[in-house]
């Protein structure tokens, strides 16, 4: 892949919007907002939500924090089409409606088919989801198009091989995955690198566990280095890689954002 791949200018850190912080059991969107200006100001500029995150919450919460208090063309956001829950293919028409009445945001940088494994596939295939994505661009709905994915390696590269219209993929990318027999995170990257597709890399900190490891493994991290915190070697492991558009990191709170 060379130097100038799709999202090659973007920085390395994603604003994940999934585990927003929660006051009272709703979006502390007051939080949120300080998040938002911290992240913008450090000079980042790419943030992740979904059609079904919190029920849409996550949606309203982007519009309130950062579609509405920032210059459209300022920052990157990414949204996703529920695949799942494709009934007919008028669905994804109203589905696409609806997160742009939530965000507000007029148009998406980028639109994701949302967690694709073999069975998701089937129901893009069936309702002609792939196509509608390419139409998505024509009406200037979303600047690129992709999918983030759940599999094995065996289904992305058929993926990849039958829509190479398909500009990227986001992918569970982190060191104690890399070689899983389960997540394959080291096969899925180097199938999408033949590919030649960049990649968004999803749950780098995998959910935060690799961020409370035990005593004993937490000095080894301090040992080789004192001065960073054991979570972040997990997010440099995941930008060091080649052709990253960004990592996602789906932060709760402000203290988590500093230190990433």
């Amino acid at each position: 892949m060379s130097e100038n791949y799709l999202g090659c200018t973007i920085p390395k850190l994603g604003f994940g919007l999934m585990r927003l912080p929660q006051k009272d059991g709703i979006i502390d969107v007051e939080q949120v907002k300080k998040m938002a200006d911290h992240f913008m100001a450090k000079g980042f500029t790419y943030f992740d939500t979904a059609y079904v995150y919190g029920g849409g919450a996550s949606e309203l919460a982007a519009k309130e924090a950062i579609v509405s208090r920032f210059p459209r063309e300022s920052f990157q956001l990414a949204d996703k089409l529920p695949v799942i829950d494709i009934k007919k293919e008028e669905d994804m028409e109203a589905f696409v409606q609806t997160s742009l009445e939530r965000t507000g945001a007029g148009y998406f940088d980028f639109y994701l088919l949302h967690s694709l494994n073999a069975s998701k596939v089937e129901i893009c295939d069936k309702f002609n989801a792939w196509d509608y994505m390419l139409k998505l661009k024509e009406r200037g709905i979303a600047k690129h198009v992709g999918f983030s994915f759940h599999d094995s390696a065996e289904v992305l590269d058929r993926i990849l091989t039958d829509h190479p219209e398909m500009e990227f993929v986001q992918l569970q990318i982190n060191y104690a995955d890399w070689d899983s027999a389960n997540v394959q995170s080291r096969a899925c990257y180097e199938v999408a690198r033949k590919h030649n597709k960049p990649v968004l890399i999803m749950e780098p900190v995998k959910g935060g566990s690799l961020a409370t490891m035990t005593p004993d493994i937490q000095a080894k991290f301090k040992a080789a280095n004192p001065d960073v915190s054991v979570s972040s070697w997990a997010v440099r492991f995941a930008a060091s890689l080649d052709g990253i558009i960004t990592v996602l990191s789906g932060m709760s709170d402000l203290q988590q954002m500093e230190d990433n």
